[in-house]
């Protein structure tokens, strides 16, 4: 029997805590350690570290100098090693910093990353930004490639630079990487992808340094989303037969029939969504296994031919009268589609315009 009133959340077996602790914010938990001293050892053995550089300060990024970058790194540091001496493994790392002094700063990055590896980090999240004017890009540390046993990646702000000739990738359990506003050269890149032999889920935004993105050995490769690049990128070559769950791409050019040939190149696919994508006048989608098909202000597109007994959802942004009277002939075929929704911007009949939505239900 329990007294009126006993903590009984207190009693629980530590792991249990822990998984309570991990739907609470950074914030949240860190107030939990003031309620007994059992709970502050709940609290600095939790194994999902988040340091947010403005967060811990109070204040902007625009508003910190100096003497709050090197606070901050005196606050990481002493928790990453305090964590490390309980012997807990570390389930995440959630690092969010603005460097003013990159290149001083570098070691103690290097030394966090390899206290994180070394205690079986199994996510890392990485977001780092430059506040200084200099042409200077935090360097990821080449420890992260001996991170056996981590599962997610997700980085952004860094420079990816291929591993010295002592080091190998060693991404054995990496199932999904994330990679935003990263630096990162062809040779890099294909290193990245063709030694990570687990790779299920790949996500690439707004990097830079590629000129040609090519992706053709990552065997396991489910799910894969290409959004904005900037100008200097000429190929995107993409042979991954296992694709299966979903494809994205964003701001992608595409030549003639070279749209066909490359959509070819997935019959597993169920989910493909275009968005910004240049595309030919008309294009041809042909699959058994296709379910979701969107396109969305794809430039120059009037006309697509599909072969698609399966679709369930089809979506076309920025339609015109004309295409929607034409769709008619594909509706008539297209029998498991349950819900259409149409998007009509500025469209003319006769002389007069509207501005509407519309929603087709079929039976």
């Amino acid at each position: 029997m329990y007294a009126k009133g006993m903590d009984r959340i207190t009693e629980l077996p530590t792991f249990i805590i822990h998984h309570i602790m991990s739907y609470l914010s950074a914030k949240e938990i860190a107030r939990t350690s003031i309620l007994s001293k059992r709970w502050y050892l709940f609290c600095i053995s939790f194994p999902i570290l988040e340091f947010d550089q403005c967060y811990f300060l109070g204040k902007a990024i625009t508003l910190m100098d100096i003497s709050d970058e090197k606070k901050f790194m005196a606050f990481v540091e002493a928790s990453l090693f305090r964590f490390c001496k309980l012997r807990f493994r570390m389930q995440e790392l959630r690092l969010f910093q603005s460097f003013l002094d990159v290149k001083g700063s570098a070691p103690l990055l290097d030394k966090w990353i390899g206290l994180a590896v070394d205690n079986g980090i199994k996510d890392l999240v990485l977001m780092v930004h430059n506040m200084t004017q200099e042409d200077t890009v935090c360097i990821l540390p080449q420890t992260i490639f001996s991170a056996k046993s981590m599962a997610t990646l997700s980085l952004f702000g860094c420079r990816m630079e291929q591993p010295s000739d002592t080091t190998t990738i060693r991404l054995d359990s990496l199932k999904k990487l994330t990679l935003e506003n990263v630096y990162i050269n062809d040779q890099m890149f294909q290193k990245l992808t063709n030694e990570c032999p687990s790779l299920e889920d790949f996500e690439i935004s707004a990097c830079w340094g590629l000129k040609n993105l090519c992706v053709s050995k990552a065997h396991k490769l489910k799910k894969l989303a290409i959004y904005t690049f900037y100008k200097d990128i000429g190929i995107v070559e993409i042979v991954v037969p296992s694709l299966q769950q979903q494809l994205m791409l964003t701001s992608v050019w595409f030549m003639d029939e070279e749209f066909d040939r490359f959509i070819s190149k997935f019959p597993l696919l169920e989910d493909l969504l275009l968005r910004f994508c240049r595309l030919p006048e008309k294009v041809k989608i042909s699959s058994n296994q296709l379910k979701n098909l969107h396109f969305n202000s794809c430039e120059n597109l009037k006309a697509i031919d599909t072969d698609t007994p399966n679709l369930l959802s089809f979506t076309f942004s920025n339609l015109d009268m004309h295409w929607y009277l034409r769709l008619k002939k594909f509706l008539g075929v297209a029998k498991q589609i349950e819900n259409l929704k149409l998007s009509l911007e500025t469209c003319e009949i006769g002389h007069d315009s509207f501005n509407n939505d519309f929603c087709i239900m079929l039976y």
